[in-house]
């Protein structure tokens, strides 16, 4: 029987020999999704490579006449699961959902191994004048319950 860790396992293995890194697995019972990423984007044949080593790997298991294997980069409006995608996205917005509830937004100034350095801009009136504070905030992985990118469409 193949589980979750055993295809964790493989795949960062295969992973060890490029810039990609693991994202994600997820499996159901008759899907697995795979989701990797590098700091320059993922290209559909880094993608098309690591479905045919998966392929490879699990044919004479059985498993594949159950399975649909799905192989992608995570879409810009999917949450940040791994550290390294916190560093792809320093000097960029986020909103940042803690444990607790609390909801941060602001830009990404530092990753660090234990959690994130994320900058706040508030903004309020005080006397007809708009008075602007930044206040820095650092955040533990472990405190993250979500986090995703604010994707902004301004036109010039």
């Amino acid at each position: 029987m193949v589980v979750k860790e055993d295809i964790r396992g493989l795949v960062q293995t295969y992973l060890q020999e490029s810039d990609c890194f693991l994202v994600d697995v997820k499996l159901s019972t008759n899907k697995l999704s795979v989701s990797i990423d590098k700091m320059t984007g993922v290209t559909l044949d880094e993608c098309s490579a690591l479905t045919r080593f998966i392929l490879n790997h699990f044919e004479e298991s059985g498993f594949l006449e159950k399975h649909e294997v799905e192989v992608g980069s995570p879409g810009m409006d999917s949450p940040l699961m791994v550290p390294q995608q916190y560093h792809r996205r320093i000097g960029k917005e986020l909103r940042v959902v803690k444990v607790d509830g609390i909801e941060l937004k602001g830009i990404l100034q530092r990753v660090a191994e234990d959690g994130i350095e994320l900058l706040e801009t508030k903004s309020r009136k005080e006397n007809k004048k708009k008075i602007i504070t930044e206040v820095e905030h650092k955040i533990a992985f472990a405190d993250i319950k979500e986090a995703k990118l604010i994707i902004n469409y301004k036109f010039k």
